[in-house]
């Protein structure tokens, strides 16, 4: 096993914040768990070695780096339901607002982990279109900077302790199992979602697409405040007039922004994008 120092820990927290934006000064257990093991993998190279290359060479966001195995979310289906009922009575307000017209609903949760929330967002949407039977084509993104992670939401794979807060309508219509343990996205609804690698720090690697809704929740807690308000500032300018953003109830603290009007919310913030002149 190798051994991590404090002085070392403190110079990988560094690289880890330089790379990604990712400031783990305040969770320091969980770069201590994901480091260990990562470097007892690397193929018997000197654990100094690898430290001193990793500061001398940026990651590029391709390959397996420190960053996919470092668990800093606990994620699950239906986390946050007033995040949800936010979502829902958005959905329920376009549609309304249509009748018998095309619409087409763009949604993204940017720092989807495994996706659980891109596909909560997926069936939240899918139940309100089916009982309104109107024509709305909809879609969802979720993006994450862990390689790991993206693989593991597209697989749509879950295990029932992470459907204990869904709703037995939505699990019932939306998810499917052999033996009650693990189950999976019904194909159908996960055509529907769409997985990509992207650090929400650069604009470039985040959906190209305007979204009608954002989910930003319990990410920033992991950025500095200058960092959580370039996040912030980032997602406005995918945000199309009219369409909301949800974030964490304690993030941004102070964040405002001249394009958007702060909404009601319980335990989530939710902004709404001005509609153009």
């Amino acid at each position: 096993m190798v051994n991590v120092n404090d002085d070392e820990l403190g110079r990988w927290q560094a690289v880890l914040e330089a790379q990604t934006g990712i400031n783990l000064s305040q969770h320091r257990h969980i770069l201590q768990k994901g480091l260990q093991p990562w470097l007892d993998k690397a193929d018997g190279e000197e654990a100094d070695l690898i430290l001193r290359r990793a500061e001398s060479q940026p990651w590029h966001g391709k390959g397996n780096w420190l960053v996919d195995h470092l668990a800093v979310k606990e994620t699950r289906f239906y986390r946050t339901p007033a995040a949800y009922r936010v979502l829902a009575q958005y959905v329920q307000t376009r549609i309304a607002a249509a009748p018998g017209k095309k619409l087409t609903l763009d949604l993204w949760s940017a720092g989807c982990s495994t996706g659980e929330e891109a596909y909560t967002m997926a069936m939240v949407t899918a139940d309100l279109i089916e009982a309104s039977g109107e024509r709305v084509y909809y879609g969802v993104i979720g993006s994450d900077i862990s390689s790991a992670a993206i693989r593991s939401a597209r697989q749509a794979s879950f295990h029932v302790r992470r459907l204990q807060e869904l709703p037995d309508s939505l699990r019932t219509r939306y998810m499917e199992s052999a033996d009650r343990l693990n189950y999976r996205v019904q194909p159908q609804l996960a055509s529907r979602v769409c997985f990509l690698q992207s650090n929400l720090l650069d604009p470039q690697s985040t959906p190209r697409s305007s979204m009608d809704v954002i989910f930003c929740q319990n990410v920033l807690v992991y950025f500095r405040g200058w960092r959580q308000r370039q996040v912030l500032n980032n997602l406005v300018r995918r945000l199309k007039p009219g369409g909301i953003l949800v974030i964490g109830a304690s993030e941004g603290r102070g964040w405002q922004h001249p394009d958007l009007v702060r909404k009601a919310g319980e335990n989530v913030q939710v902004f709404e994008r001005r509609a153009n002149d």
